[in-house]
């Protein structure tokens, strides 16, 4: 009996955890701090991996824009690595793509972010993704490089590194794993909490008008 709950439950947990869609634990503010649809989405000016420095304004005008924020140590950042690729691989050519690695959300050692003491969840505790906060840039820099080669199959898009101000996570909401959209004008056209390509796929449609195409959406 206590095996058939088990496999009933299991799934429903890991689905809640590992694909939220509202805000959670810690993240109560996010609604009220993240920009708006409809407003200018913040501009930043970010290196990427090799040390060249790519701003948002660049990219606006053509294309939307999808971006979006993690850590390795966020586990809803590592599994929707595969609906992601799928996303990219169906949008590559009609949008722009970024990954913004930010401080990490569930650090070994210290405080989580999202909670005042160490958080490491189960999720990071079985495949042993045991990360310290990084205590400077160059350390930040590494961890993203090692995390974005874990998973270089996955997430095929520029990697941005957030400066240890945290100044890009804290003018989109101080989320673990958010997604924005933003239009050709520069404006916000879709904001998450938590980054559901589903509904991008939804948004991209909508800014690029062509007809709904994407597996996603279906």
């Amino acid at each position: 009996m206590l095996r058939i709950i088990a496999v009933i439950i299991f799934p429903l947990l890991c689905s809640a955890c590992l694909f939220p869609t509202k805000p959670t634990r810690g993240l109560e503010h996010f609604n009220d701090e993240a920009p708006d649809v409809g407003e200018n989405a913040p501009n930043f000016t970010l290196k990427n991996l090799n040390g060249k420095e790519v701003s948002l304004n660049s990219l606006i005008g053509e294309k939307p824009i999808v971006l979006q924020l993690g850590s390795h140590t966020c586990p809803v950042y590592r599994y929707r690595r595969f609906s992601m690729r799928q996303l990219h691989a169906e949008y590559r050519e009609d949008a722009h793509f970024l990954m913004i690695y930010t401080l990490e959300a569930h650090p070994v050692g210290s405080n989580s972010p999202y909670a005042d003491k160490e958080w490491v969840s189960l999720w990071n505790r079985i495949p042993g993704v045991l990360i310290p906060q990084p205590d400077s840039y160059e350390e930040r820099l590494s961890v993203a490089s090692d995390s974005q080669s874990k998973l270089s199959k996955y997430y095929q898009y520029p990697y941005l590194v957030d400066n240890l101000n945290n100044s890009v996570w804290k003018s989109y909401g101080s989320a673990s794993s958010p997604a924005f959209v933003i239009d050709q004008s520069g404006k916000i056209a879709l904001k998450q909490v938590w980054v559901n390509p589903k509904e991008i796929a939804k948004t991209l449609d909508q800014l690029i008008e062509v007809e709904p195409t994407s597996s996603l959406t279906q």
